[in-house]
């Protein structure tokens, strides 16, 4: 099953529904209310129907509200320029 943007428009065109697998791939843009509202609705049909689905979704939206609300926290100057000039050797690399 297409994921994201494609899958929504396969899915918009009433061509198919969601699955079980679709639910896990596309929750993201679910709970962060990103999918257009006819693929929300046929998202939400499929969690209404599937207990497992609903238990996942349910728990995936615990999980990143759960994130959002920690503090958050900055590395050490030191740290940070360590990382970067590693990022900037790693680029200059060949493939």
């Amino acid at each position: 099953m297409t994921k994201g943007p494609a899958g929504w428009v396969r899915r918009l065109s009433g061509k198919d529904e969601f699955d079980c697998d679709d639910i896990q791939e596309n929750c993201s843009e679910f709970v962060d209310e990103e999918m257009p509202t006819s693929v929300t609705q046929k998202f939400r049909a499929h969690i209404d129907s599937c207990g497992d689905c609903n238990t996942f979704v349910q728990t995936f939206r615990a999980t990143v509200m759960t994130l959002r609300d920690l503090p958050r926290r900055t590395a050490a100057n030191d740290l940070q320029g360590r990382i970067q000039a590693r990022i900037a050797s790693e680029g200059d690399k060949p493939n």
